[in-house]
């Protein structure tokens, strides 16, 4: 665990989420909060004002999305620690995460206590996730433990299962599915049934939110 106080930077769009989470950090001797923002360029422009250990950036900002902001944070001090919240935890968000290699991905969920341990983990520089997160990933079907290198579970579905996964969100029957793919019934069923396992979902109601939630298909 660092001696020194951690420097963070917010940046998120609602107004009383940053004064919770400002008062939250700032009664904790390890952190110290030096900018509160609700916007990527009103973080950039703090950003190159302040010094700061780590970043805390909302994914969902308004008509903006904060991923945007890892890359220039990351090229500007590779050695700021970027950490990405959300109350809404999709596949894309986990993915991107993943792909940008942050160090750490809190869903907004999560208790006080359980959010500052989490900060406490990246500051101590170790990577860490939510368990909201970590059920968004993929894992291996035989021992349960987590893909290495990381996937999401949409990442490890196949083109076919996609199409299908639209299909049923979008309200087809298997019978109508099999003969707009040209493919038998027993096929769909197999892709279903495949779908349903690679995303730990039970059922075709379960299928169409998960497509709507991961903005696959429009309701």
């Amino acid at each position: 665990m660092p001696n020194r106080v951690v420097r963070i930077l917010l940046v998120d769009d609602h107004d009383l989420v940053r004064s919770a989470l400002e008062d939250l950090l700032n009664h904790n001797l390890m952190f110290q909060v030096v900018g509160s923002v609700a916007t990527p360029q009103e973080a950039l422009e703090k950003f190159q004002s302040v010094h700061c250990d780590m970043v805390l950036i909302d994914i969902e900002l308004k008509n903006e999305c904060g991923t945007e902001l890892a890359l220039p944070i990351r090229r500007g001090s590779p050695k700021t620690k970027i950490v990405f919240v959300s109350g809404n935890i999709r596949d894309q968000y986990v993915e991107y995460a993943i792909n940008m290699k942050v160090d750490g991905f809190i869903s907004k969920r999560d208790g006080a206590v359980q959010f500052v341990a989490g900060l406490r983990q990246i500051a101590d520089g170790t990577r860490y996730f939510s368990d909201d997160v970590l059920e968004r990933m993929a894992t291996c079907s035989r021992t349960g433990k987590l893909l290495s290198p990381l996937h999401t579970r949409w990442s490890v579905l196949t083109p076919r299962q996609v199409e299908v996964l639209r299909y049923i969100a979008s309200g087809f029957s298997k019978k109508e599915i099999a003969i707009l793919l040209g493919i038998a019934v027993k096929t769909i069923d197999c892709h279903c049934d495949n779908v349903m396992r690679c995303l730990g979902v039970h059922d075709r109601v379960s299928l169409a939110r998960y497509a709507v939630r991961e903005g696959i298909v429009v309701p």
